[in-house]
């Protein structure tokens, strides 16, 4: 009897997931209506599992009255997610060969709801004023990044374009039309910040069996220990690094 009732499962834990699933489709907050409505529940019964999940950081109450999305604790657990899935491990490995081979700092990212992910980095002989970081990184302003930005649907990536662009707006068409030029021409993408550390980075897409993105492999230095011309042993050593991931999982090349 306890065999059977265990295998019928936890029937408020299938409904809170409803509800999670409701807040993660859609890149803004919803309404409570909203939320029910795509949970198939009453707007009373998910404001009470709402309740609960805005306790454990699974959601979160948006500065909209009455909105809600994923909390802090929804990202902690995709996070964890993607750094199990396949693939993973295989990427680790590479961005420490990578960073052994060039003594620069490295890192993997992956692309999630809330933008791309820094993943795993490693720290390079040079270390500066800027130091790598996991968790959310920028869409534009790294170069892992514009990876993502070049690589995806604009469907996904628009909402983080426009918010980073809020204060000199851009068309998000455009602006995606020439990045995936640059990633077309060169197989890799560089970002150079104007600043006094002269922060650069270059990423490299790599790609799962049909075409489309899986993570990006990324190096950064500063504008005089990183030198970012097809020629450079460092552009080499990340094209080639990028590459083996490729093929190692099964990939091939979507642009």
């Amino acid at each position: 009897m306890e065999a059977k009732n265990a295998r019928r499962g936890i029937q408020s834990i299938e409904i809170a997931f409803r509800l999670l699933t409701a807040l993660q489709s859609r890149p803004t907050a919803l309404s409570l209506k909203e939320v029910a409505g795509l949970a198939g529940m009453t707007t009373s019964a998910a404001n009470n599992y709402l309740v609960s999940l805005v306790r454990t950081g699974l959601a979160a109450a948006d500065t909209k009255a009455g909105h809600y999305k994923l909390g802090p604790a929804a990202l902690g657990l995709g996070m964890s997610a993607i750094q199990q899935i396949d693939g993973f491990e295989l990427l680790r490995r590479e961005v420490i060969e990578l960073r052994d081979e060039t003594k620069r700092s490295t890192a993997v990212t992956a692309w999630t709801a809330d933008g791309p992910v820094s993943l795993f980095k490693q720290d390079g002989e040079l270390r500066g004023a800027f130091e790598m970081r996991t968790g959310l990184v920028p869409l534009l302003g790294t170069a892992a990044g514009k990876v993502f930005a070049a690589c995806l649907p604009l469907i996904e990536t628009r909402h983080l374009i426009e918010q980073e662009t809020r204060d000199a707006p851009v068309d998000p068409v455009a602006l995606q039309k020439e990045i995936r030029s640059e990633l077309s021409r060169k197989k890799y993408a560089t970002l150079r910040r104007d600043d006094s550390y002269g922060y650069v980075s270059m990423a490299a897409p790599v790609w799962n069996w049909n075409g489309d993105i899986r993570f990006a492999i990324s190096i950064v230095g500063n504008r005089n220990t990183l030198q970012t011309d097809r020629k450079s042993v460092y552009v080499q050593a990340l094209l080639q690094s990028a590459a083996r991931a490729t093929a190692s999982l099964g990939g091939k090349a979507g642009i």
